[in-house]
């Protein structure tokens, strides 16, 4: 009797197993000027200043209404993470974000930024 329920849990466990889907690693894409590295960013925002600081701040800011929108969305309800934050203090904290850790993708760092200002908010 004992054996005969061993053996059904493991055939129940494989059929379960069947029907998993298969363990992926998570890619998600971005596009434009985020699509890089955090020592990338702060090399061309060291070597060129303000110019270079915008592009990244309008990407970042895309990143963001980018998530919220997609929040929006899964939620229904309303996604306002960085209303009301100037752009230097955005642009402070991706500055101190990359030179935590240099080797951090952009999007990383963004993702970031964007659940430290939703955590502010709360």
């Amino acid at each position: 009797m004992r054996a005969t329920f061993r053996i059904g849990v493991w055939v129940l466990a494989g059929v379960a197993l069947i029907y998993l889907p298969p363990a992926r690693a998570q890619v998600v894409w971005t596009v434009g000027i985020g699509n890089t590295s955090c020592a990338t960013a702060m090399r061309n925002m060291e070597k060129t200043g303000a110019g270079w600081e915008t592009h990244y701040l309008t990407w970042l800011g895309g990143f963001i209404s980018g998530y919220n929108m997609a929040v929006a969305d899964h939620t229904h309800a309303n996604a306002r993470v960085g209303e009301g934050i100037p752009n230097a203090k955005i642009a402070a904290l991706l500055k101190e974000s990359c030179k935590k850790d240099p080797r951090k993708p952009l999007p990383q760092v963004a993702a970031e930024i964007r659940a430290n200002l939703a955590a502010f908010r709360e």
